[in-house]
């Protein structure tokens, strides 16, 4: 099996909210979304989609009895073109109503900054330092 990531589902507590932040964050047209009765997903492209799920059901797919905010167990990663892709992201991002945890840094690593959702889960954006 050569593993690949197709969908990348992430538990919200409140799916409007969810939505309306993924929704000013993410350049793709209304054509690209699909809400549903208990969803909502955003389709990039052939191979790939993100969907926000309630917290409560994937819990129950779990077979957990009860959901968990705050600290997801994972961090969803972007490959940022630039330094000033990473900045501008972190904008948007206030303006749809997540949080910053950490602004953009320049490490031996690349450039890095760390934010949260609408819904407490946590991103990070990096730009990797240019080739030498």
């Amino acid at each position: 099996m050569k593993p690949s990531i197709s969908i990348i589902t992430i538990g919200v507590d409140d799916l409007e909210r969810a939505f309306t932040f993924y929704r000013a964050l993410f350049d793709i047209s209304d054509e690209q979304i699909a809400p549903g009765e208990d969803h909502v997903a955003f389709f990039f492209d052939d191979d790939f989609s993100f969907v926000l799920f309630p917290r409560e059901q994937i819990a129950q797919t779990a077979g957990k009895e009860v959901p968990v905010a705050g600290t997801p167990g994972f961090v969803l990663s972007h490959q940022a073109t630039s330094p000033a892709e990473v900045d501008e992201i972190l904008r948007k991002v206030l303006i749809a109503g997540g949080a910053i945890i950490m602004d953009g840094t320049q490490s031996e690593w690349g450039y890095s900054a760390y934010f949260e959702d609408s819904e407490g889960n946590v991103w990070e954006l990096m730009a990797q330092p240019p080739a030498n």
